[in-house]
């Protein structure tokens, strides 16, 4: 589910569930259910349209650092795909801190949405 701000869009997904074999649907329990990965997770895409290569790793420096230091602007099993938009290499950390707090009652309905989403799927598929 998408948001966009005037310099990016968020893109809110259930993360999916980890495993490290294959296993059997017997062996399978409620902790393989998507959204159960225990934590947030955040992808940056920026492309070259953007601007050089400083300018398109400052954006993602940015990101990262948006998403560190508010480690609860998204419940766990989520996963934020941030897209950036041209501008957004003049913007500092004020800004995308701004520019997030913005969207984040969007982002939280769609995270809301997204996960009974996954969660209904993973019922379904268990009942078949």
């Amino acid at each position: 589910m998408r948001t966009a701000t005037p310099h990016f869009v968020l893109l809110v997904t259930a993360s999916p569930a980890r495993t490290t074999r294959r296993r059997s649907d017997a062996e399978r329990n409620a902790s393989d259910s998507p959204g159960s990965l225990g934590h947030a997770r955040l992808g940056i895409v920026v492309t070259k349209k953007i601007g050089s290569a400083p300018v398109r790793n400052r954006i993602k420096r940015l990101c990262r650092e948006c998403f560190r230091l508010w480690p609860d602007f998204l419940p766990d099993g989520v996963d934020l795909v941030v897209i950036a938009r041209n501008g957004a290499g003049e913007l500092g950390l004020a800004d995308v801190q701004a520019e997030w707090s913005r969207a984040r009652s969007a982002v939280l309905k769609r995270c809301a949405a997204v996960l009974r989403g996954a969660i209904a799927q993973k019922g379904a598929e268990s009942a078949t």
